[in-house]
């Protein structure tokens, strides 16, 4: 389903829950029991045609492929498993609060190096339960909060699976989840006889979430409201702009530090999760706190997630945002007892062997961007360099040399130089833009209107800039053309991955200059003895032409080797450089109709 019309139907369905409660969840209601009810039917029909007709062959094997489609298995997720008798002042807390909000067991709590936590629903028999319940706790979750703070945290968590006032609301919640998971397993395992699953999935799916959308985020609401009850608004309130401000700390000052380590040492060392401390948090200028609380408050609510902005959770608890981290050794992370140091060691360890390959590939192409800076710097106090030159020089000093600033004089001054550059105000505008400068706007949507090629990325940086500023209507919008853009490259993609006999073919349109390139470079394969060459009719960008080589490498009167045509279809690809993209079609492996086709085409004989 397209994104606006998912998000017509939401509204939709928000103005129908507000007009008429009682009818709008029996929609609800009704939507959830209509997936199970297709299951059931077209097992029962198979099932019912078999014992009438007795035709185990043809209705019989059908049977068994839906049955298996449906024996789907859902990966459970993956952590650190924590177990009573080591952490037990952690479990005691997690069965209080069950008590509290009478929920059914958890089977496995899970420790995860995310700033996150929450339960995930896994089903052992497919769509139709037997779940095994999983509590997911990020250990820089416990660190980001005192325990009374993550407490309200879990309560959220547990809130969602409570059988209490809200039971049904949060059956429907979680069942938005298990679908989910589902979808998410068919698609990525996929086996012979699992596209009528896939198919149903594909309608059913997204209809059903933008259905219940409305009553997935009133969950949320009363889920924080559970919270608040078990401790207090003013805790809840400080749970969730501690994440929040715990969240913009890691991704924007202390994980890019982390990273930026690698620049220097080949080999990626220290503790990250045992070093994070969220009182340091604190220690940092009051004015980009300040700032990154206000972007938080500034955030609408969107249909991207059933969560509702932070200014509207608060308000629905009736409190105010207040950041109040941990004192040293206050944090949640306490809860972990004598195993705290031993499970810290254990998820650095794991990051240091994730990203250890990605790592020295970042050491090694800094060495070597490094000594570019270098000789780029050289020449330019030499003479001015051309534009190319210029850009590449101020992305360097921007990432390993003087710095931001001085990139931005250098990109400024690179646009007064070369005005009709569009890589140049390209350049200057994203730094702009990234940086919160509205001065970048203009030449942005200028650049795009300039040049398609501008656009995806164009757009994706205007839709951040409009979103980090709380103008969720202009971010949309923006995010409407990136997607647009995205789905054409995309069809562009798919369109030149392949070529049909019924496909259109027409005249390749290559100047004398280029072909008589492209067919020196043709002679150079041994014993290739014909080739035609014609031009895919495309109906995506069809300004970007998509070619088509088919060849021979044996003469009329010569036996068909598989092996010599395979090597010269290599050296092809390997030497012969094309004016675009281009299919290449072995016509002694292929139907002879393909060189019927493409002989058809006039001109399309050049060797």
């Amino acid at each position: 389903m397209e994104q606006k019309r998912f998000d017509a139907l939401i509204a939709r369905m928000e103005k129908f829950a507000a007009d008429r409660p009682a009818a709008y969840r029996w929609r609800v209601f009704c939507f959830a029991v209509a997936g199970y009810a297709y299951l059931v039917l077209v097992v029962a029909a198979l099932l019912a045609l078999l014992i009438a007709t007795k035709l185990y062959f043809i209705f019989g094997v059908p049977l068994i492929v839906v049955l298996r489609s449906m024996w789907v298995r859902v990966d459970p997720p993956s952590g650190l498993v924590l177990k009573r008798r080591e952490v037990a002042e952690l479990f005691e807390l997690l069965d209080s609060l069950r008590s509290e909000l009478r929920t059914p067991p958890l089977h496995t709590v899970i420790l995860m190096p995310d700033l996150n936590a929450g339960i995930a629903q896994v089903p052992r028999l497919g769509p139709f339960g037997w779940h095994r319940n999983y509590l997911m706790i990020g250990l820089p979750l416990m660190k980001a909060l005192t325990v009374e703070q993550f407490r309200s945290v879990l309560a959220h968590e547990f809130g969602h699976l409570s059988r209490g006032h809200a039971r049904s609301a949060n059956w429907i919640y979680r069942l938005r989840l298990i679908w989910q998971r589902l979808d998410a397993a068919f698609i990525r395992r996929r086996h012979w006889g699992s596209g009528m699953m896939r198919g149903f999935l594909k309608w059913y799916l997204p209809r059903f979430n933008a259905t219940s959308f409305p009553l997935a985020r009133a969950n949320e609401y009363e889920a924080d409201a559970a919270a608040a009850q078990l401790s207090s608004p003013r805790t809840v309130a400080q749970a969730m702009t501690g994440v929040s401000m715990a969240g913009a700390y890691l991704s924007q000052r202390y994980w890019p530090m982390i990273q930026a380590i690698a620049r220097d040492l080949p080999e990626p060392t220290g503790a990250p999760h045992a070093g994070f401390v969220a009182a340091t948090i604190t220690e940092l200028p009051p004015h980009e706190l300040q700032q990154w609380q206000s972007a938080a408050l500034a955030t609408k609510t969107s249909y991207a997630d059933t969560h509702p902005s932070l200014m509207e959770r608060l308000n629905a608890i009736g409190a105010r945002a207040e950041f109040a981290p941990p004192a040293a050794g206050q944090s949640a992370d306490r809860l972990l007892g004598g195993q705290r140091a031993r499970l810290e060691e254990t998820l650095d360890a794991q990051w240091r062997q994730r990203v250890a390959e990605t790592w020295k590939q970042t050491h090694k192409a800094t060495q070597q961007q490094r000594s570019r800076l270098t000789e780029l710097r050289a020449l330019a106090a030499k003479q001015p360099l051309d534009v190319l030159p210029s850009l590449e020089l101020a992305g360097l000093e921007e990432q390993l040399g003087a710095g931001p600033e001085a990139a931005l004089v250098m990109r400024r001054s690179m646009v007064s130089r070369f005005p009709e550059s569009l890589p140049a105000r390209f350049a200057l505008a994203r730094q702009q833009l990234q940086g919160g400068e509205p001065d970048g706007v203009a030449p942005m949507e200028s650049v795009i209107a300039g040049d398609a090629s501008a656009l995806l990325s164009g757009s994706e940086l205007l839709r951040d800039y409009y979103w980090r500023r709380g103008e969720q209507a202009l971010a949309r919008q923006w995010h409407e053309r990136y997607l647009e853009r995205a789905r054409i490259l995309n069809a562009a993609k798919q369109e030149r991955t392949q070529f049909n006999l019924k496909d259109s073919a027409v005249p390749h349109g290559l100047s004398p200059a280029a072909l008589a390139s492209l067919c020196s470079q043709l002679r150079q394969i041994p014993r290739l003895s014909r080739a035609y060459l014609a031009r895919k009719v495309t109906q995506h960008l069809p300004e970007s032409p998509m070619y088509v080589l088919g060849f021979r490498s044996s003469q009329w009167w010569m036996l068909s080797s598989r092996s010599r045509s395979a090597a010269a279809l290599q050296r092809i690809r390997e030497k012969v450089l094309f004016p675009g993209a281009a299919l290449i079609i072995n016509l002694e492996v292929s139907s002879a109709r393909f060189t019927s086709k493409l002989r058809r085409v006039e001109g399309s004989r050049i060797i």
